[in-house]
């Protein structure tokens, strides 16, 4: 049971049919499935991601997120999205 409204993203990576997979986490949607399904899963700060085109939740507390079998992969995940010029001015 992979949990969460990212689930999707986090079964996807889990069974091999993509390495890195997007989710947003308001209260625990990345985190969670990442966690029932042995992955790393990264939660940043909130607006460091930018949102656009995001349907939110909670915008107060919405972020995008991203799942990835290995440490690698999450890294270089993360050196594209976690880009200064990549953040949401609006928020961060």
């Amino acid at each position: 049971i992979p949990g969460g409204s990212s689930s999707g993203s986090a079964s996807a990576v889990c069974n091999d049919l993509a390495d890195i997979a997007i989710g947003t986490d308001t209260i625990g949607s990345v985190r969670l499935p990442a966690s029932f399904c042995g992955l790393y899963g990264m939660r940043p700060t909130h607006g460091r991601v930018n949102d656009e085109g995001v349907v939110p939740l909670s915008h107060s507390f919405d972020t995008v997120g991203w799942f990835a079998k290995n440490a690698k992969n999450l890294k270089s995940v993360g050196s594209v999205l976690l880009d200064p010029e990549t953040r949401d001015h609006a928020t961060s």
